[in-house]
């Protein structure tokens, strides 16, 4: 079951929760439904199967639904809302993107230090890429590298060698922070396992260090002009 599922909590003005099932919600099964998915509007019935009363009717009606840990809430949600016991039963598909979109709102703060050069850069990187970014797109660019290592979308291939270069060793005396959500997480893990690495720091400075060498120490970058694409949100 994917993340954001296991945070999800019904709340429903005041009455006790509960949480949601991989039965009656998963997001991979209903994105997989959405090209003959029916939609339902408030006000519609339906048979349920309702945690408290068993098969009974339910109505369509808007909800808000709590994450678990109190990091959130998606409001005003169509739901089935059991007729009888008036607690949340489900929730149709379509509202599933409605709350993955808010879940992936939910951002978890990383800092971490790394040498004044790195930052340098990254400047240099985006300068590069066009000469109108400024260094509010230092983070999206590594965000964005992060991603396509993390992806295979670029060879990752020896980012731990990396860290062993003389461009790499020097005083973290810069602080580089973030607010990730679950996604860039994940993708963190990913070089993590993948290529040796042992913690953030590590995975931010290998990809900071792999964005000199495939930008910055390139006449003519290979991917110039999918950043520049990238970057005209920017700009």
């Amino acid at each position: 079951m994917c993340m954001f599922l296991r945070r999800l909590r019904m709340a429903n003005a005041g009455t006790s929760s509960f949480i949601l099932s991989s039965q009656m919600l998963c997001l991979s099964a209903c994105m997989k439904a959405v090209s003959n998915m029916k939609i339902v509007k408030e006000g519609d019935k339906r048979q349920v199967v309702c945690a408290n009363c068993g098969l009974t009717q339910a109505t369509y009606l808007l909800r808000d639904i709590d994450f678990s840990d109190q990091s959130g809430t998606v409001k005003n949600v169509l739901a089935a809302v059991c007729d009888s016991c008036n607690e949340i039963a489900s929730i149709p598909k379509q509202s599933t993107a409605k709350v993955k979109a808010e879940y992936n709102k939910i951002k978890t703060p990383v800092d971490i230090r790394l040498p004044a050069h790195f930052l340098d850069i990254l400047t240099l990187a985006g300068q590069k890429i066009d000469p109108t970014l400024t260094d509010s797109f230092n983070k999206p660019l590594v965000l964005y590298y992060l991603h396509a290592l993390s992806s295979g979308r670029y060879p990752s291939k020896d980012l731990n060698d990396l860290l062993h270069s003389d461009l790499a060793k020097a005083k973290a005396s810069k602080r580089f922070s973030f607010k990730l959500n679950d996604n860039s997480l994940s993708e963190i893990k990913i070089l993590i396992d993948s290529q040796g690495l042992k913690n953030n720091t590590e995975v931010f400075k290998s990809v900071i260090l792999k964005i000199n060498e495939d930008i910055v120490q390139q006449r003519n970058p290979k991917h110039l002009p999918e950043l520049q694409n990238f970057a005209a949100a920017f700009a």
